[in-house]
């Protein structure tokens, strides 16, 4: 990360209306527990490989060690979200927006090769922390196979995820973490609350598969992979 900014902006706390951040805090439990594996997937090998298991509280109470600067003093772009580029592993998708459904559910992202954000999150370059999650896998015709985050466990501190907008603003964001948690470890949701400076927060699956034709994916991964990743300025 030497020369760049970690752009933070100092002793300002977020200001999600307190509503929202219950409505987050609810929905972000509901998309850990539920996952993003692929539609019915019965993956070939049963299995998607983690990154290192990262201290939830470490990602909670970073501090980041590199020189900081104030928010740029133009507001955040109010275009709607265009793509994700990931150089790093390949990754140049479509952004879908997503909510929560009738019954309060986070809504998956659809398809197999489009990245969601999360309405109930804050928005890119807006200061505070926006979700975002994709597929690790997809069933093709039948047969399993890689879906746009499925090389999500491979990131790297440092490695800079790329978030374009409609009318040309791109913010860019180095990660910090890459870690992966039980999908029902309490502590995972906080990663998707509000923040006090400007961030993104990733969402996969990965670990061991296991089939349950109740649940609306045919089934659970037993962790999720999740990256943090700061906003810097070259």
């Amino acid at each position: 990360m030497e020369g760049r900014r970690v752009l933070v902006r100092p002793g300002v706390r977020s200001r999600v209306p307190l509503i929202l951040f219950i409505v987050s805090f609810a929905a972000a439990a509901v998309l850990l527990a539920l996952g993003i594996g692929g539609l019915v997937v019965n993956p070939s090998s049963g299995r998607v490989e983690l990154p290192y298991r990262g201290d939830v509280e470490a990602v909670l109470n970073r501090t980041s060690s590199a020189p900081v600067a104030p928010l740029p003093a133009t507001p955040p772009s109010s275009a709607p979200i265009s793509r994700m580029v990931i150089e790093a592993i390949g990754v140049d998708a479509a952004v879908v927006v997503r909510g929560l459904d009738a019954q309060a559910v986070p809504e998956e992202p659809g398809a197999p090769d489009v990245v969601a954000w999360y309405d109930f999150s804050s928005r890119p370059g807006a200061g505070s922390n926006a979700v975002f999650a994709g597929h690790v896998d997809w069933t093709y015709d039948g047969r399993p196979g890689p879906a746009v985050f499925w090389s999500l466990k491979d990131l790297k501190p440092g490695d800079i995820v790329r978030v374009l907008m409609e009318d040309g603003t791109q913010y860019d964001y180095a990660v910090t973490a890459n870690f992966a948690v039980p999908y029902d470890d309490p502590k995972a949701v906080e990663v998707m609350g509000p923040t006090p400076n400007d961030v993104i927060t990733l969402i996969t699956c990965g670990g061991i598969w296991t089939p349950d034709l109740s649940l609306p994916l045919g089934g659970n991964y037993s962790h999720r992979i999740i990256v943090r990743a700061e906003r810097v300025v070259a």
